[in-house]
C-alpha cells in the first residue's frame, strides 16, 4: 500500500520540477523585500522586573520614562537612560542645589504653521530639570550640547542665580527675590566675582 504511493519516484535523482524552480530567478520585487528585511534588525525588548510583561518607552510631558504594557494591572516606572530603561537616573549630572540626579526633557516635533512657531521654539527647547522637583527643589535647566546648562549658587543664600536684563545692561540675580537681593555684574555670560570663579 504505502509502495504504490512512491511508485515512480527515485530517492537519488531531483525532482524536474524542483530544477525547474532552482534556474528561475526571483522577481526584483522579492529581492528588495529581502533586502529590506535584511537591513531592519529586531528591537530588543524589555521586560518589567515586577511582573516580566514588556515594557514601553512613553513620552511624558516631564520627558520620556518607560511604563509596563499592562498599566493599570503593573504600574511600574522606570528612567529613560539613553534609551534603555533605567531603575535609577542618569547619574552623571546633579542638581546644583540638592545635589539629585538631574533629568534630560528632550524636545518634541515642531510647529502646524508659521504663526506658532516662535511659540513653539520656546516650548520645545531641552532642558534638565531636578528629580526631587516633587520634593520642592524647583531647578530647571537649559539644555547645552546634550549637557545641564552651567549653573552658579547665590553666596548668600544657596539657590540658583539667574541672568537677568535691567535697565543698567545685564546682571545675575537671585532666583528667590525679593527675598534674597544679592546682585552680581555679568562677565562674559557668568556672574563677576571670586566664589564663581
Amino acid at each position: 500500500m504505502c509502495a504504490d504511493l512512491f511508485d515512480g519516484i527515485e530517492p537519488d535523482k531531483p525532482d524536474k520540477s524542483d530544477q525547474a524552480k532552482a534556474d528561475k530567478k526571483p522577481s526584483d520585487d522579492v529581492v528588495n523585500r529581502r533586502a529590506t528585511d535584511s537591513v531592519t534588525a529586531p528591537q530588543r525588548v524589555f521586560y518589567c522586573p515586577r511582573c516580566r510583561n514588556p515594557m514601553r518607552r512613553i513620552e511624558g510631558k516631564m520627558g520620556p520614562f518607560w511604563g509596563c504594557t499592562t498599566y493599570p494591572v503593573c504600574d511600574k516606572k522606570l528612567y529613560d537612560l539613553d534609551g534603555h530603561p533605567s531603575e535609577t537616573p542618569d547619574q552623571r549630572y546633579r542638581c546644583p542645589v540638592c545635589t539629585r540626579p538631574l533629568v534630560h526633557v528632550q524636545a518634541k516635533a515642531g510647529a502646524e504653521n508659521d504663526a506658532d512657531e516662535a511659540q513653539a521654539r520656546t516650548e520645545r527647547e531641552d532642558y534638565w530639570y531636578c528629580t526631587g522637583y516633587n520634593k520642592g527643589c524647583k531647578v530647571t535647566l537649559p539644555d547645552n550640547n546634550g549637557k545641564p546648562a552651567d549653573a552658579w549658587r547665590c553666596p548668600r543664600c544657596g539657590h540658583l542665580l539667574k541672568q537677568r536684563r535691567g535697565k543698567n545692561g545685564v546682571f545675575w540675580g537671585c532666583s528667590q527675590y525679593p527675598l534674597c537681593t544679592a546682585s552680581f555684574t555679568d562677565m562674559g555670560g557668568k556672574p563677576k566675582g571670586p566664589e564663581f570663579e
